[in-house]
């Protein structure tokens, strides 16, 4: 460790450079104030400061002025671990690694809200990147984004973005109006994709029972997929800022798949066998946030929140072939959920404490060759118990949090508590250097359609089974961070194992009927252990501040899996670079990734290398971007996968043709008038879509 530290400090430090601007500003030039007394480490002209284990980044007048929402500004934060695609509108963090929560006011934003945002309203962003008892029992990272809350006036806009290399396109329409404590929002988004150039590849041995290899080579080619959303948000929030915020959140979603087809060619000793598969899906779902913040002190406050959210499903599917096999579904959920939390900012330290619920209900029919009713009903009492706080130059945080988890289907159920206890504690010898340790035992409930008792199949070999008996997966990770920040410079190093005993994972068993037919049925089941340790390097330079900026990460993974009859170990490494250029009124920006590499289970996967190019021009009110994708690509590699099964060895390939050299246009207009803000601090519960359902 210390061989360690004296090498990065001798890169680094000649890094410092002289650029001492002083006076506690930040880059638009305000004067920054401290949020929590524990926190502050580092110095004052940072864009980027260590607050106990977030990191909370400031952006630039240039980052803000060249982003039309929350998505491009994230982009060019360049989050460790975090990847935003502008097109997909998708902000995530490998699967490998965990689940990520995005906030505003620390209130769980959707895409609509992520949209809608007033880029001139944002005062920082807090990264988190391991996410404490206070925010449940399933969240890794959160990304909360600061926001000053407007007095009066309103903000209008909308948004068109369309692919001219293939058939992708995004609108969106919004208002907010502000008088007094008032605020009304409304948001109508609409999307539409049409795929048609993708290209599915797989080899597949099959180790048979007399200890011979059955070879099958299939391609899916022929891909016709159509999807269509619609959704409409409502929102009003009343909010005295010295005693109360009031908020409720309408919003219902509609999403149709109304075709997917592709074309099959199966080829197994000699034969070659050519047929449809198809499916179709609709799914809509209604969603209701009520939230009420009351101050009762200047020091201390109480939360509550109430979230119903429904979900309905229709699901069909088709597989032809010398065997042709369709089955039908329609699926439904409920979920009513709450929290209440107390929080009371004493001298030496703050604490926290509360209680969550959430009771879920999903219903899912089967018709057709797969002839069977499922029921679930779960429910999960979560309480917590934090302080943090600061003594000299090192804090701390320490929380427990408990969960009660009950299950039920038909005849299977089981209930049990699981204490997750954290600690976090940070030491800061001097100003520019910080060293943290995080342990963190967490659970992670298993996916509804892991848990039906459904048998679903796959193609004329395999089957897929549910696993009503499986249980909830228990985390154990140990972080340590090191780092070293100056006003243009920041780098982290970070060295992270986690243990998961017992948890889900894949298994595949051979099973031979008396007639000699043959069935390799794919289930999930609680098995010995997945372990996987990583040192990861994470770096920022703006090297002509609000100019010109840099970002580097990199990684070695090492991912450790038993099963109860398999072992598999494999390493990875895994890197991104970008660079930021703000030319006045025109932005530019380039990224690099050579996909995320991992192994889980038996399955081992390399994700494709990529190159992003986006430019961005702001005229007025308007703003027009380009984003070209998957640079000088004719053909893109989504994903390559490797089954490392005894009874089953897949490899696993899809292309697009569409997604090569893809070029996205889109244009932005926003209108604001008479706008004066204030800051608020908000919480909430998310809106679920998940009704169980098993599909191919």
């Amino acid at each position: 460790m210390k061989v360690l530290f004296l090498f990065l400090l001798s890169v680094i430090m000649p890094c410092g450079v002289s650029a001492q601007n002083t006076k506690g500003k930040d880059d638009d030039g305000k004067y920054v104030k401290d949020s929590v007394a524990l926190d502050e480490v580092v110095v004052r002209t940072s864009r980027v400061k260590n607050k106990d284990n977030a990191l909370r980044l400031f952006p630039t007048k240039e980052q803000k002025a060249n982003s039309t929402n929350a998505y491009g500004l994230l982009a060019r934060l360049a989050l460790p671990n975090v990847s935003v695609n502008e097109v997909m509108r998708s902000i995530s963090v490998p699967a490998t690694l965990g689940k990520l929560q995005v906030r505003i006011n620390d209130i769980i934003a959707t895409t609509s809200d992520l949209i809608a945002l007033d880029m001139d309203n944002v005062k920082y962003v807090d990264y988190i990147q391991n996410a404490g008892a206070r925010y449940g029992d399933d969240v890794d990272f959160v990304i909360n984004i600061v926001v000053e809350r407007t007095q009066s006036g309103y903000y209008v806009g909308a948004e068109a973005m369309q692919s001219v290399t293939s058939m992708r396109n995004n609108e969106d329409v919004f208002a907010k109006f502000n008088k007094g404590r008032h605020e009304l929002g409304l948001h109508y988004s609409f999307g539409y994709n049409r795929t048609n150039d993708l290209c599915y590849e797989e080899t597949a041995d099959y180790l048979m029972p007399d200890n011979s290899v059955t070879t099958v080579r299939r391609t899916d080619t022929g891909y016709r997929q159509s999807t269509i959303s619609h959704d409409l948000q409502l929102q009003y929030s009343l909010v005295d800022s010295a005693r109360y915020t009031l908020q409720t959140t309408l919003e219902g979603t509609l999403s149709r798949i109304p075709e997917n087809s592709r074309i099959r060619t199966e080829q197994s000793g000699g034969v070659t066998e050519t047929f449809p598969i198809g499916s179709t899906d609709n799914t809509s779902s209604a969603f209701l946030d009520v939230y009420f913040k009351y101050s009762l002190t200047k020091r201390q406050s109480i939360t509550a929140n109430l979230t119903g959210n429904y979900a309905n499903s229709d699901y069909n599917y088709a597989y032809g072939g010398a065997s042709p096999y369709s089955y039908n579904s329609t699926g439904n959920s409920h979920l009513l959920g709450g929290e209440l939390i107390y929080e009371n900012r004493l001298s030496p330290f703050t604490l926290s404490a509360g209680l969550k619920y959430f009771n879920e209900y999903s219903s899912t029919e089967y018709g057709g060759d797969v002839a069977t009713d499922n029921s679930i009903r779960n429910d999960n009492i979560y309480g917590f118990a934090q302080i943090a706080g600061r003594v000299s130059k090192f804090s701390y945080m320490l929380g427990l949090g408990a969960s009660r988890y009950h299950y039920r289907q038909a005849s299977e159920r089981y209930g049990y508590w699981l204490f997750r206890p954290q600690v976090q504690l940070a030491y800061s010898p001097w100003q520019p250097f910080r060293i943290s340790y995080n342990f963190t035992m967490g659970q992670h409930p298993p996916r509804l359609a892991y848990l039906g008792d459904v048998i679903v199949r796959n193609n004329e070999m395999e089957v897929t089974v549910g696993n009503p008996s499986l249980r909830i997966n228990k985390e154990i990770e140990n972080e340590l961070t090191m780092s070293l920040q100056y006003p243009s410079f920041y780098t982290q190093m970070m060295v992270y194992y986690r243990m998961m005993p017992h948890c889900s994972m894949a298994r595949i068993d051979r099973v031979a009927d008396a007639d000699g037919t043959v069935t390799f049925i794919s289930s999930r089941a609680n098995q010995r252990k997945i372990n996987m340790f990583f040192v990861s390097n994470y770096t920022s330079y703006d090297a002509l501040p609000g100019k010109l900026s840099f970002n580097l990460q990199a990684g070695v993974y090492r991912f450790l899996n038993y099963g109860d009859d398999y072992k598999h170990h494999y390493t990875a490494f895994n890197w991104s670079a970008g660079a930021q250029a703000y030319l006045g009124k025109l932005s530019l920006t380039a990224n690099v990734d050579n996909g995320w590499n991992f192994l889980e289970g038996e399955s081992k996967s390399k994700s494709p290398f990529f190159y992003y190019l986006t430019a961005s021009y702001k005229m007025g009110n308007f703003t027009l971007s380009m984003f070209w994708q998957h640079c000088f690509q004719d053909e893109v590699r989504l994903y390559n996968t490797e089954q490392l099964n005894r009874f089953v060895h897949k490899m696993q390939r899809m292309y697009s043709g569409e997604m090569g050299n893809m070029l996205t246009f889109r244009v932005t207009w926003r209108l604001s008038k008479g706008r004066k803000r204030e800051e608020i601090r908000r919480n909430a519960i998310k809106t679920r879509n998940d009704t169980g359902i098993m599909k191919n």
